[in-house]
């Protein structure tokens, strides 16, 4: 079996057809099924079933897939890594992030390691926290911000902002600054994410520590309907403030402290601890940690870094994680 030949089979059977994977290897179709017929040959099995929607897998043809995937994707990790070991990082580098933080995040750290690696490639993706640690774990990420990810030997995860949560409701009101006590939240209608999201089982920690019955109007698993059906009057939601900064400075939105140390989440960087960290992928990682530093001292997020509770004047003063 030809590498060749293995890699033009995976691309087949990820397509779904022999013409969807010629335009995809420049190559033309009749030359494609060639090389398949060649190693179909070789092995005396048929890979595809053959119909008119395009091609699927045999039951040999999924053996064979099964494990020529694996060793496809080692041999790029391996070409990443001496790549990565010249001069100038190299590379596709996929980060992964949440819809919290994704608006604040994501576009100055394109930027940011644009100018960093100009010859690398970065490649980012928004999800909750619980498909994200999947990703990671899969292979499909290098790098990932999520809230407090379990402790897993195939994971290497570091604190990176122990992130305040706040009671988001219309721009408007008395505008009173004060702390709100979690009773006082009680007492109002709740838009928030479905009971297996990671905001929401804070939440419920914090109000089961409070013992008080949370009144919950509506739930919803997108962070975007959350802002909108407050900005509506259908009621107030909790979020991190990095969530609704952009709202907020707009007066669209207002965010209220809670008076509640449960109130809080811990964001972390997550690596896979089972594949070789590029030299790009490191680039981007300083840059986060530079990022999230630079949005706590501008006030965009707001929690504990590093050991240090960042106030808007820049001074800070013992926080502890």
């Amino acid at each position: 079996m030809e590498l060749l030949e293995l890699r033009y089979f995976v691309m087949v059977a990820d397509a779904g057809s022999f013409s969807r994977a010629a335009v995809k290897l420049g190559m033309t179709q009749p030359a494609l099924s060639r090389q398949v017929q060649k190693l179909e040959q070789e092995l005396r099995t048929s890979l595809f079933y053959r119909h008119g929607r395009g091609v699927t897998l045999t039951e040999a043809g999924r053996t064979l897939a099964d494990a020529v995937r694996p060793l496809l994707q080692r041999l790029v990790d391996v070409k990443e890594a001496l790549l990565a070991q010249g001069d100038r990082p190299t590379g596709v580098v996929t980060f992964g992030v949440p819809p919290s933080i994704g608006n604040t995040l994501a576009a100055p750290l394109a930027q940011r390691f644009r100018e960093a690696c100009p010859e690398a490639t970065l490649r980012v993706h928004e999800a909750f926290s619980s498909t994200l640690l999947e990703w990671i774990e899969s292979g499909r990420l290098d790098l990932a911000v999520l809230y407090d990810a379990r402790r897993d030997r195939n994971l290497v995860v570091s604190p990176l902002l122990l992130e305040d949560f706040f009671l988001i409701q219309p721009a408007g009101g008395s505008g009173d600054p004060t702390a709100l006590d979690m009773a006082d939240i009680a007492a109002l209608p709740l838009v928030l994410p479905g009971p297996e999201n990671g905001f929401r089982r804070v939440i419920d920690a914090a109000a089961r520590r409070a013992k008080i019955d949370l009144t919950i109007a509506m739930e919803l698993d997108s962070i975007a309907a959350l802002k909108q059906l407050v900005e509506a009057g259908a009621g107030s939601t909790i979020l991190p403030f990095g969530a609704v900064h952009q709202e907020v400075l707009a007066g669209r939105l207002r965010a209220r402290p809670i008076a509640s140390a449960q109130m809080r989440a811990m964001l972390v960087t997550a690596t896979p601890s089972h594949r070789p960290i590029s030299r790009a992928t490191h680039v981007l990682l300083r840059l986060v940690q530079a990022e999230v530093e630079r949005c706590i001292e501008t006030g965009v997020l707001k929690g504990r870094i590093h050991g240090l509770t960042r106030h808007p004047d820049g001074a800070g003063k013992d926080g502890g994680l």
